[in-house]
């Protein structure tokens, strides 16, 4: 455990000592923000039908993780932006969704049909 800790260390202080005074702010702001709400929604591109999230074949692992990346993405550019605040609460109820298994019906549709939309939108 300890040497985990004090790898986590070495990689952080290098990453500052690296990164220099200037790379800090790299991917804050609205530059940040936007690049994130790109990349929730490219990895939400690749996300099926809620319904198929949990199905039996080797991509719904994948569907999972690809899910969960994108509301993690779509998260911190909400931090970083108010503008992606709708696909953010969009992507933390899918997030719910598929916590509690309630990936059938309309209302899953529904929910998976937003992000989509508020992703294209993002486009124009």
């Amino acid at each position: 455990m300890t040497a985990v800790v004090a790898a986590g260390a070495g990689i952080g202080v290098g990453w500052l000592l690296w990164a220099g005074p200037d790379r800090g702010a790299a991917g804050t702001g609205p530059d940040g923000a936007a690049a994130d709400a790109a990349g929730a929604c490219e990895a939400w591109d690749r996300v099926p039908a809620l319904s198929k999230v949990f199905s039996d074949d080797d991509a719904s692992e994948a569907s999972y993780d690809r899910a969960g990346g994108a509301a993690a993405l779509a998260h911190s550019a909400a931090g970083a932006d108010p503008r992606y605040e709708a696909l953010d609460k969009a992507l933390q109820d899918v997030t719910r969704r598929l916590q509690t298994f309630d990936v059938k019906g309309a209302g899953a549709v529904a929910a998976h049909e937003k992000v989509g939309t508020l992703c294209a939108g993002l486009d124009g």
